[in-house]
Parts: C-alpha cells; structure tokens; sequence
C-alpha cells in the first residue's frame, strides 16, 4: 500500500436524515476510504468504481445503504473531474 493520499472532504446525509462528513482518502487511486468525523459517529466506509459505479468494497459484508455509497462516489468524481481539467 502507498501513501494515504487526501482526496476531499465530503458530506453524507445517512438513512434517517442525519448528516455525517470526514475526509475521503485513497492510497492507490482505486479504493478510496470515507471516514466520519462527525461527533460520536463511528461510520466508515471503503469504496470502490467499476464500470457499473460506486460499490461498497468487501463485497457481501457490505452493510451501507447504495444511496449513501452513491453520495461519496459522486462527490469523488466530481473532484477527480475537476482534478482532470488542465488548468
């Protein structure tokens, strides 16, 4: 594994209503990890895109609703977009 590298920090609205954000990491560019730094939340989440989107990594341990895995995932590629563009 590489260097955690600090992608952004994203905003997730969790079934129920309430609202987790945390810094979303990636040491290899294909996982990227979304940890919670709300107060007292213990939510994390490890994600990872193929050509079908956003899944949660870990395959039938996944236990997050696709909404919320949906939320982290576009907010990752709107920044890798905007990463993209040559300034």
């Amino acid at each position: 594994m590489g260097v955690k590298k600090h992608l952004l920090d994203a905003e997730v609205k969790l079934p129920g209503g309430r609202m987790v954000k945390g810094p979303v990491t990636t040491s290899d560019d294909k996982t990227y990890y979304f940890k919670s730094q709300s107060g007292g939340s213990d939510f994390y989440l490890y994600l990872i895109k193929d050509e079908n989107g956003w899944y949660e990594s870990g395959g039938n341990e996944a236990e997050h609703p696709q909404e919320v895995v949906d939320q982290v995932g576009q907010q990752i590629d709107t920044y890798l977009k905007a990463q993209a563009i040559p300034g």
